[in-house]
């Protein structure tokens, strides 16, 4: 199976492509994210993650991290 290798630099190049042809048919980017609606729904999934990092991620690295801790 052949494994895929973009890195960072292709996503940076993809997105401006997709921001390239989001102009192209007319589309403002700035104005579809100043939307209240849209901005509402990204503040929802930023507070989702904050929550999850908190919840789920933070309490086991801090428990592998004094258990590292312990070892030297």
């Amino acid at each position: 199976m052949k494994k895929l290798q973009g890195g960072f630099i292709g996503l940076i190049v993809l997105l401006v492509i997709v921001l390239i042809i989001l102009g192209y048919y007319g589309f403002n980017v700035r104005n579809i994210l100043n939307a209240p609606v849209v901005h509402d729904n990204l503040s929802y999934i930023w507070d989702l993650a904050v929550a999850f990092w908190k919840d789920f991620i933070v309490a086991p690295i801090i428990w592998i991290w004094s258990k590292l801790q312990g070892l030297f």
